[in-house]
């Protein structure tokens, strides 16, 4: 991992690219499609993918509070400025997934990121508690509302964050990469994912 404290300009243009590509994703989810979590899987895409091109400890968590401020500005969801929430909390566990891994020094592969896209959708249904919770909704209406949402995120999330792994991977695998991710034999110090 780079360690100087300047982003440069390469990385802020990928996080602002993503954190576009993550507004642009949950306008064309704001379709009523009666899926629950549904969104995550473009958001976890995002988010693995983003952490995976810039290779910055909070790259997903600077991603996610980006998008999610445009997208309460942009007025995109319930809840305001939980919507913030929404996508940083997230884009934390991708960042927090992606520090483990490189501690455990092992590869980024199509599961690892399915497993980070998996608990970032759980995650993500936090927001949703306290938009019910200050809504005044029933303690039932807000659990059958978490154990749905819960598991939709939760399986969009697992299928957004494999698929960007995926692409990550290809990236790499084509040079489009500083690093390859699925290579095991770089030392540490040259490893940007």
């Amino acid at each position: 991992m780079r360690t100087t404290a300047h982003l440069a300009t390469r990385e802020l243009l990928l996080i602002a690219f993503f954190a576009t590509f993550l507004i642009a994703a949950r306008a064309a989810l704001r379709w009523h499609l009666h899926i629950p979590g549904h969104a995550m899987l473009a958001s976890a895409f995002g988010l693995v993918l983003v952490r995976s091109c810039v290779d910055r400890r909070t790259a997903g968590t600077c991603c996610g509070v980006i998008a999610g401020v445009a997208a309460a500005a942009l007025g995109m969801g319930k809840g305001g400025p939980l919507l913030v929430l929404k996508l940083a909390l997230p884009g934390a566990v991708i960042d927090l997934g992606f520090w483990t891994r490189r501690r455990l020094d092992s590869p980024i592969s199509i599961a690892t990121g399915a497993v980070f896209g998996a608990v970032a959708g759980l995650v993500g249904v936090g927001p949703v508690v306290v938009v019910e919770w200050l809504a005044g909704a029933d303690t039932s209406v807000i659990a059958l509302q978490v154990l749905a949402s819960g598991i939709g995120k939760t399986l969009f999330g697992a299928a957004g964050g494999a698929a960007g792994a995926w692409v990550a991977i290809e990236l790499a695998h084509h040079g489009l990469l500083r690093s390859a991710p699925s290579e095991t034999a770089r030392p540490a110090s040259e490893t940007s994912l």
